[in-house]
């Protein structure tokens, strides 16, 4: 697998040339704009990064402030910043604060001091922010100054819709897109001796899964405690812990296209669709770690990339780890959709908060970051296409072996990992990790933890409706 490496793509970015106007103090400063030289990243040639004409500085002087997470997504907002000052004249101040601290930190300036013009945040954060009436819808901008190439269409139409929208309405770009990911040890599957035996077993050919039944059948059959015979110990993993274990039967309700909440933010879990997913969560548990309950990121990482687990969902982070130094599983691990075919969905968008003073300025920035060439400068950052078209330029498609399935995955998601109704959402969503504890722990059946998660649901959106 290549790995994108965190450097800046070396380019020449040609001076602009800034003369005041003899005319007066009054007179807007002239500002004329020599051409950028094109970078070229991962095989695309990025020559519309002027947004089809419509960057020209006619921004000189003025400033906005960005705010988002410290690390990859400062990184790519500072390399975009770097070329958007450069055809606008504009300044850019990227201000980013650690993961942890980020979402408070934002959220209390959108509601106090508002020095922020632009936040890159969480999606769920961004429909609370648009409900709070922290930022502007994107529509009145699309109509009077957007890049007559912005096309919308373009983007990948799940991810718009989950990541964009609010009531119908469009208040924030796609920037990461997020979906897990089925990893699955591909030198086991197309190993002939594991073949015959899978065959042998249970009377079929040895496939990655598609279907909640597959998968059960697989992960039996790789589990050491059962098959003495399995070069691994464990048919699954993923993370199980407190604040994750609530994606394992998401995932699988997309077989029968169940979700959390309906259209009309109830909660809609009395169903087969989520009584089957729970059920395949339980028998699960027979087939990975004893120590389910306490992996999180880390430790569940580890445990596959040290070729304990043949199969693993995960979100796409993971494959950053899979040629590391300390990986046994480099050049043997494909990729496939979550069993089910409906995968959760994260990730983050960006968009203009309500009270900013250069709103035309925000609004060219948030364009010119998820724009067809735009969103390209971002790749190198671990910041992955939110369009469909950059799939498939240059060798952006080649340059990870996951995007094929990961472009796969955001096309067939249709639910977010968090439950997204604004401002419960983190109530929501422990009331989901709560009841799957009990639930794997034994403390409750299936029936009852349905139960429990739907009058609890209702219980705390009734508060805000």
């Amino acid at each position: 697998m290549k790995k994108f490496k965190k450097v800046l793509v070396t380019v020449a970015l040609t001076a602009f040339v800034l003369s005041v106007s003899a005319c007066g103090s009054d007179e807007q400063e002239d500002f004329v704009v020599s051409p950028l030289d094109a970078p070229t990243i991962l095989g695309v040639t990025l020559d519309n990064l002027d947004s089809s004409g419509t960057l020209n500085g006619q921004f000189v002087g003025q400033t906005i402030t960005v705010a988002t997470r410290t690390g990859d997504f400062a990184d790519a907002l500072n390399e975009a910043a770097r070329y958007f000052e450069a055809v606008t004249g504009a300044n850019i101040v990227v201000q980013s604060f650690p993961a942890g601290t980020d979402e408070e930190r934002i959220q209390l300036d959108l509601s106090t001091s508002r020095t922020f013009d632009v936040v890159l945040m969480p999606i769920v954060n961004m429909n609370s922010f648009a409900e709070s009436g922290f930022l502007q819808p994107l529509q009145p901008f699309i109509d009077s100054i957007a890049d007559p190439n912005l096309d919308l269409e373009d983007f990948i139409p799940a991810v718009l819709d989950l990541y964009g929208r609010f009531n119908g309405e469009l208040y924030a770009f796609p920037f990461k897109p997020d979906a897990q990911v089925l990893f699955y040890r591909r030198d086991l599957f197309e190993d002939e001796q594991i073949r015959a035996d899978f065959q042998t077993q249970t009377g079929r050919e040895l496939t990655v899964p598609t279907t909640n039944e597959e998968m059960l059948e697989v992960a039996r059959f790789f589990t050491r405690s059962i098959n003495e015979n399995s070069p691994v110990d464990y048919g699954f993993m993923s993370m199980g812990s407190f604040t994750n274990s609530r994606a394992i039967w998401m995932n699988r309700q997309g077989q029968s296209g169940a979700t959390v909440i309906d259209e009309n933010l109830n909660p809609a879990l009395d169903n087969e669709g989520t009584r089957n997913a729970l059920y395949t969560l339980v028998q699960l548990q027979n087939y990975t770690s004893s120590q389910w309950t306490e992996l999180g990121w880390n430790e569940a990482n580890t445990m596959f990339l040290s070729g304990q687990a043949a199969m693993m969902e995960q979100w796409p982070g993971l494959s950053a780890g899979i040629d590391g130094e300390n990986s046994v599983v480099s050049g043997k691990v494909g990729f496939a959709v979550t069993p089910g075919g409906s995968p959760v969905l994260g990730g983050w968008s960006i968009g203009i908060t309500s009270h900013t003073d250069e709103a035309e300025l925000a609004y060219k920035f948030i364009e010119f970051v998820t724009s067809r060439d735009g969103e390209v400068l971002k790749i190198p950052f671990t910041m992955d296409p939110s369009r469909l078209s950059n799939f498939e330029r240059g060798t952006i498609m080649e340059s990870n072996p996951m995007y094929p399935v990961l472009l796969q995955s955001l096309e067939k998601g249709n639910q977010l990992v968090d439950v997204n109704v604004p401002f419960v959402s983190a109530q929501l969503n422990d009331i989901l990790e709560r009841e799957t504890q009990n639930l794997m722990s034994g403390r409750q059946t299936v029936d009852e933890t349905i139960q429990n998660m739907q009058e609890s649901l209702q219980e705390v959106i009734q508060t805000v409706r």
